[in-house]
């Protein structure tokens, strides 16, 4: 398979999960009136979001499963796997009866979708950056590894776009009554074309080299703990900051402003979350490739040290309280969640040995995603509510980055002093 190919094999099931992240978040206000009645709408809203949080705390059990496939089974198996379980449940949604058809069962039945999302979630990524740093040489592992982020960055641009026409075509009776439904029904495009590239998928050449050997592990879970229990540690504290960055800049801010600002349309989340989705996806290529030139934990550490501080500065934009000046603040904080997400996909997959690399970087991603990330739209709307403090969200976001700073200090970067896996003796003829 070509480059190309391989690139768009690996990022159709990080578009199509991150697609389905923000659909389920912009409509999060019509899902929570349909499946969580509620005398308020910040109360039907909260349920939603804490749907959606069960979604990603669950994504680490996922991770859990979907590395005992890839490191025992074959990087391509999960892959395969991972996709069909996002997909299909995402379809579900788009099918599945209100409150008011079938009652309780409602929310029951979406709550279980959320879950099988969550343990596709678990594996998807994760499977993306170790195949494609496996596949790549090693001067090139940092830009490469940047571009399975940047696929994310395509799955919410996607979202974006998909919501901002339904809201421009449909009326809100409408978008209410059926048409909500529709792009959560459109991923099975997604899906068809995602198994029709993975099938052609091969295995790297390191786990090729690996299983014929005969030095798979055979309870990876037990021998990622036993051999790598500090890096996995350290690795889930680093991720706080991209947790909460992530899903505070993609998901939150769009509601927020929709609900705080009188003056914005219904087009307004677009308007406010597409330049700062852009934004997050130049950083991550700019310091995906710095990362392969001034190192993983050089360009990780002071993102987050420059992550604290502009979240402190940009407080007087927050307060000030006219929409350019909120945007501007959004825009600054995505550059910088950009500029993380970017450079920790090879610093992730360097850290680990292959025999558990799939279920470590699953685990270290998942844990820190799950109980940083998933949780601070619900977190940081309860918060808001309670203080009816403005700039919560940037408090938050400091407390995440010192945690972060502090984890990269004591970590290392392997980049800069790699094991023979490391090296990859197989160079591939596609790089």
């Amino acid at each position: 398979m070509n480059q190309k190919k391989l690139l768009a094999a690996c990022a159709i099931g990080n578009i199509i999960e991150w697609y389905e992240f923000m659909i389920f978040g912009y409509f999060a206000a019509i899902i929570g009136t349909l499946f969580f009645p509620s005398s308020s709408s910040l109360g039907s809203l909260f349920k939603a979001f804490g749907v959606f949080a069960i979604g990603v705390l669950v994504r680490p059990l996922g991770g859990i499963l979907f590395g005992h496939i890839g490191d025992r089974f074959g990087r391509k198996t999960a892959l395969l796997v991972s996709i069909y379980l996002m997909s299909v449940p995402t379809v579900a949604i788009g099918l599945l009866p209100s409150y008011e058809s079938i009652g309780i069962f409602a929310p029951i039945a979406l709550l279980c979708i959320r879950v099988l999302q969550g343990l596709s979630m678990g594996g998807e990524y994760a499977g993306t950056i170790v195949y494609l740093v496996e596949n790549t040489k090693t001067s090139k592992k940092g830009l490469y590894g940047s571009l399975a982020a940047f696929s994310l960055v395509l799955g919410m641009a996607a979202g974006s776009l998909v919501f901002a026409v339904f809201h421009a075509l449909l009326t809100k009776q409408q978008l209410l009554d059926w048409g909500w439904r529709i792009p959560f029904l459109l991923s099975i495009v997604g899906l068809a074309w995602g198994l029709y590239l993975r099938v052609k998928l091969e295995d790297s050449g390191v786990f090729t080299e690996l299983k014929e050997a005969g030095n798979l592990a055979r309870i990876p879970i037990k021998e990622a703990f036993s051999e790598s229990s500090k890096p996995l540690f350290q690795t889930v504290l680093i991720q706080c900051l991209l947790g909460v960055g992530m899903y505070t800049m993609t998901i939150f801010y769009a509601n927020y402003a929709r609900e705080h600002f009188a003056s914005l349309s219904s087009v307004s989340p677009i308007l406010l979350n597409t330049p700062g989705v852009i934004a997050i996806g130049l950083a991550a290529i700019v310091a995906g490739k710095f990362s392969d030139i001034f190192g993983r934990k050089n360009v990780l550490l002071y993102s987050a040290i420059c992550s604290f501080f502009v979240s402190y500065l940009t407080i007087p934009l927050i307060t000030h309280g006219s929409v350019e000046s909120f945007f501007m603040a959004h825009i600054m904080l995505s550059t910088l969640t950009g500029c993380f997400l970017g450079s920790i996909p090879s610093f992730l997959a360097e850290s680990f040995p292959t025999k558990t690399r799939y279920t470590c970087v699953a685990l270290s991603n998942n844990l820190s995603m799950g109980i940083f990330g998933g949780t601070a739209p619900m977190v940081i709307t309860y918060l808001i509510d309670k203080f009816h403090d403005p700039v919560i969200p940037n408090y938050y976001l400091m407390v995440s980055a010192l945690i972060t700073v502090l984890s990269i200090y004591f970590s290392k970067d392997k980049r800069l002093s790699p094991d023979k896996e490391l090296s990859y003796a197989r160079e591939f003829k596609h790089n």
